[in-house]
C-alpha cells in the first residue's frame, strides 16, 4: 500500500464526511420532531453519497480508508437515521395524534403489545449493518448490486414520515383526519420488519454509481432517472415507493437483457 492510499483528507473523503454529517443532523432533527427536514437531509446525504464515488473515480483516488468511510457514513445516514425516523413515526401514530410534531418522554411506555411495534423499525439499521459489510467484501458487486442498496431502502422508508408530515400540515381541524392505510402502525411496523430483508437478498440490481455520462452504458440508469422525475411530478410523495419498485423492475429487465446478450454473443 502506497502512502497515497492512507491519505485521510481529500475531496472524495470530505464529501463522504458531509454525507455522514447530514445523517447525524437528520437524527437530531427527527428527535426534535422535524421529520420533514430530517427526511430532506437524507435526500441530500444521497446526493453526496453519489458524488463521492464519482469524484474519486474522476480524480483517480482509491483507498481502503475511503471505502470504510463510505460504509460508516452510509450506516448512519441510510441505516440508523431511517430506522429512527420510522420508530418516531410509528410512535406518533400509536399515540393517536396525527398532527403531533414531537414526542414527550412519557409517550415511550411499553405496557401494551402494540407499544412494541415501533421497535420493529430497528430491523432497518440491523440489516443495513450486514448489507454494508457484505458489500465491502462481495467481489460480485463491482459493477452491480446484489440486494437492495441502503440509499434505495432509505428512499422507500422516508415515504412514511413525509406522508405523515404532509397530512399533518393539511389538517386544519382539531380532529384527526382519515389517513391512508399505509400509515397504520401495524402496516408500518410489518413493512419495517420485512422490507430490510431485501438488503441482504441475492437479487441482482442496477448500480447507481455512473462511471461516465454516456448513454450506451447507462441507458437503464437514465431511464430510471427520467421516469422517476415524471413520477415525482405526478404523484409527489407517493412516488417514492413507486420509484423503488421501478428500480427493482428495471434491474430485473436489465439483468435478463444482459444475460440474453451474452448468450447470443
Amino acid at each position: 500500500m502506497n502512502e497515497k492510499g492512507f491519505k485521510l483528507f481529500n475531496l472524495p473523503n470530505l464529501i463522504t464526511a458531509t454525507n455522514f454529517l447530514c445523517g447525524v443532523l437528520a437524527i437530531i432533527l427527527a428527535f426534535f420532531g422535524r421529520i420533514e427536514w430530517s427526511s430532506l437531509l437524507l435526500v441530500i446525504a444521497m446526493i453526496f453519497d453519489f458524488f463521492d464515488g464519482f469524484v474519486a473515480r474522476k480524480m483517480g483516488i482509491s483507498s481502503p480508508i475511503g471505502k470504510d468511510l463510505d460504509s460508516l457514513a452510509d450506516l448512519v445516514s441510510f441505516g440508523l437515521a431511517p430506522g429512527i425516523l420510522m420508530f418516531i413515526v410509528i410512535e406518533l401514530r400509536l399515540n393517536g395524534n396525527l398532527g403531533a410534531t414531537y414526542l414527550k418522554f412519557h409517550d415511550f411506555q411499553f405496557h401494551d403489545y402494540t407499544d412494541w411495534l415501533s421497535l420493529y423499525a430497528l430491523s432497518i439499521p440491523f440489516f443495513s449493518l450486514f448489507r454494508l459489510a457484505k458489500f465491502n467484501n462481495d467481489t460480485r458487486q463491482s459493477d452491480r448490486f446484489i440486494g437492495v442498496p441502503t440509499p434505495t431502502s432509505t428512499i422507500f422508508f422516508i415515504f412514511f414520515p413525509l406522508l405523515y408530515w404532509k397530512i399533518g400540515v393539511e389538517n386544519t381541524t382539531p380532529f384527526e383526519p382519515s389517513y391512508p392505510w399505509v400509515l397504520n402502525p401495524v402496516v408500518m411496523a410489518i413493512t419495517a420488519l420485512i422490507f430490510p430483508l431485501l438488503l441482504i437478498s441475492e437479487i441482482p440490481l442496477l448500480s447507481l454509481k455512473i462511471k461516465d455520462f454516456g448513454f450506451k452504458n447507462n441507458r437503464f440508469q437514465y431511464l430510471l432517472l427520467g421516469i422517476s422525475l415524471i413520477t415525482i411530478f405526478v404523484f409527489q410523495v407517493y412516488a417514492l415507493p413507486i420509484i423503488v419498485l421501478l428500480y427493482v423492475t428495471l434491474s430485473i429487465i436489465e439483468n435478463k437483457t444482459t444475460k440474453h446478450h451474452e448468450i447470443q454473443s
